[in-house]
């Protein structure tokens, strides 16, 4: 699976329950939807870290990076050793 295929799984299981959201694309922006708030960065961070081995800085919370499950990808691609660990 690819890292925005568990991005967007992740969100659909964990985010989306009770939000009557039924689907999100890739490009959608999560925060204008209402899909990401507090506490749901919260838990994208925590899984974020814990999946791909990376860390996520407070100046890293930022629309640039966190407005859509493109944006987060290509936040994770940055981040890790050279993709190490994605895609698998």
């Amino acid at each position: 699976m690819s890292a925005a295929a568990d991005i967007h799984a992740f969100i659909i299981e964990e985010l989306l329950p009770g939000r009557g959201i039924d689907a999100i694309e890739y490009d959608d922006d999560l925060l204008a939807i209402g899909v990401i708030d507090s506490h749901g960065v919260v838990q994208l961070v925590g899984f974020l870290e814990q999946r791909f081995g990376v860390t996520v800085a407070d100046e890293d919370l930022t629309p640039e990076n966190f407005s859509s499950i493109t944006s987060i990808e290509r936040f994770v691609t940055s981040r890790s050793d050279a993709g190490a660990g994605l895609g698998s």
